[in-house]
């Protein structure tokens, strides 16, 4: 993620087990373009940015994505979820 953030720029993280899951949250001060060409090359380059990780998540039968961040001060949200597996 660092690579879409200048120094200046908080990131925040979140690695929780819940729900037989380990879940990973990360929100950035990177918020969404407001012109929809923009938005759509951004969201690519995010998506090229997390190919590593989409195809762990792959692998592992989990959940991915990214989106516009609920939190006050916007940014952007991206999740990854990696059921846990029970030998």
């Amino acid at each position: 993620m660092a690579a879409y953030l200048n120094p200046a720029q908080d990131l925040y993280l979140s690695l929780r087990h819940r729900d037989s899951a380990l879940r990973l949250i990360v929100y950035d001060a990177h918020a969404r373009h407001p012109h929809p060409r923009l938005a759509a090359a951004c969201d690519a380059r995010r998506r090229g940015g997390l190919r590593l990780l989409a195809a762990v998540v792959r692998d592992c039968d989990g959940d991915w994505g990214f989106g516009e961040s609920r939190e006050p001060g916007g940014g952007t949200r991206s999740w990854a979820v990696l059921p846990c597996l029970v030998n």
